[in-house]
């Protein structure tokens, strides 16, 4: 028996999702299908993060078990000859047998905001188009205090699970502007459902003016049905990497 590691990439614009559903199309499915069909056997495929429909990831984390004595190489290359062109295994690698996907020790996820007068049709499921007026300065200030642990219970959304907690830590948020692309960075040990895009629309929020940047901390823990603003749209969302230890989170300089 062999533990086999994949470094996952792939564009989320048709998928129903990370995770299998049935009678929908998901990244999960679509792997797993592939891994079973080429080794023979049934394969539970684990990943460290469900990422929703129309979300992209370039370094989702998912793992198997297998009785395949491939060389990792050859085993790479003929799951990739197996997969759709908007889903590939960027690395693929064999770890220790107690090593488990979802024991992630932080995460980096990167939303991209398209801000020209006109959108970009060539890339449009890749970011979101808002094309307003953003203060930079003003969303950079309310992005410091995201960083460290926080209740987040004021941007929670209905996630369908029991008691989901709503303290977490943010290590890191970074918010650039480069010509008409606005890029948030976001690094933190685990997330509630949907809160990397809660997160973004907040920071949206105090970028056009209607959430004062003070404000932050009290809309934070306040009460869901209080909170003022939106969840950004999934597609501009891309789960950049994941973290195990002993690497250290972090985001790139």
């Amino acid at each position: 028996m062999r533990n086999v590691q994949l470094i996952i990439a792939y564009d989320g614009t048709n998928f129903h999702g990370w995770q299998a559903q049935a009678g929908v199309r998901t990244v999960q499915g679509v792997l797993t299908e592939a891994c079973a069909a080429l080794l023979q056997h049934p394969v539970l495929l684990t990943a460290a993060s469900r990422t929703d429909a129309k979300v992209h990831a370039r370094g989702q984390t998912a793992n198997f078990i297998t009785t395949c004595a491939w060389p990792a190489k050859n085993l790479h290359g003929a799951l990739n000859s197996r997969l759709p062109d908007d889903v590939a295994i960027v690395a693929l690698r064999d770890v220790d047998e107690t090593f488990r996907s979802q024991a992630a020790c932080g995460k980096h996820y990167q939303y991209r905001i398209y801000t020209a007068p006109v959108d970009d049709p060539l890339t449009r499921h890749l970011h979101w188009w808002y094309a307003r007026p953003l203060d930079l300065a003003a969303m950079q200030a309310a992005a410091s205090l995201l960083v460290g642990t926080h209740d987040f219970r004021g941007l929670q959304v209905q996630s369908g699970k029991e008691h989901e907690a709503t303290v977490r830590e943010i290590f890191a948020v970074h918010v650039t502007m480069a010509a008409d692309e606005l890029v948030i960075d976001v690094l933190g040990h685990s997330f509630m459902y949907k809160l990397v895009r809660s997160l973004v629309g907040m920071l949206v929020a105090v970028g056009c003016g209607h959430v004062q940047v003070e404000n932050v901390p009290m809309l934070l823990a306040g009460a869901p049905a209080a909170r003022r603003s939106e969840v950004a749209p999934p597609h501009g969302l891309t789960l950049v990497r994941v973290f195990y230890a002993p690497d250290q989170p972090k985001l790139p300089a």
